[in-house]
């Protein structure tokens, strides 16, 4: 009888090591450093676009140079943005500990400042929001598509998300742990 309990235990073991094994790895995707076409080296954040604060009027983007920083760039009226924006600025507060500050920049363009405000209240942003109201960052750095992630390190050079898939956002956890020796 313990050598039949013996074997199916072993059994049962040695099956669960074979699942392990043959689980996937997790996507990653392969993200490179924004390069200038005209240089090929790295591009950095330029912190002296105007942006317009919107959640506090008084606040400056250049006051996120020189930091670890992650932006969200969107639409208040995209409904992919509004259904991302939550999982951001909630990855934006679980590396906050860890030195990364996050922001939100809305377009400009015919998006109003009331439009971004009802998008603060109603997907209770917490970090601060920018609109690029004079249409600057987004010919810049954007992809003609919304919503768009930035992660820009110390030195200003950054990475670009233009898609929020898990391949991704996997490559960004891991690019995040790293920079942030997590």
């Amino acid at each position: 009888m313990r050598i039949a309990s013996f074997l199916i235990s072993f059994v049962a073991l040695a099956a669960g090591i074979s699942f392990a094994q043959l689980a996937p790895e997790p996507q990653m995707a392969d993200v490179k450093l924004m390069q200038d076409t005209t240089t090929n080296q790295p591009m950095k954040m330029d912190f002296s676009k105007p942006l317009t604060g919107i959640s506090d009027p008084g606040i400056l983007f250049s006051h996120f140079s020189n930091k670890p920083l992650l932006i969200y760039y969107f639409s208040p009226k995209c409904p992919h943005c509004q259904r991302h924006f939550p999982e951001i600025q909630n990855l934006m507060k679980e590396y906050e500990k860890d030195g990364l500050t996050g922001i939100a920049i809305g377009l400009g363009g015919g998006i109003k400042k009331n439009d971004i405000r009802l998008f603060i209240d109603q997907f209770h942003a917490v970090i601060p929001v920018f609109q690029d109201a004079d249409g600057k960052f987004g010919p810049s750095y954007g992809t003609g598509y919304i919503p768009v992630v930035y992660l820009v390190q110390k030195d200003g050079t950054f990475y670009r998300y233009e898609t929020l898939n898990e391949a991704n956002m996997n490559h960004l956890r891991s690019t995040l742990n790293k920079m942030l020796k997590k």
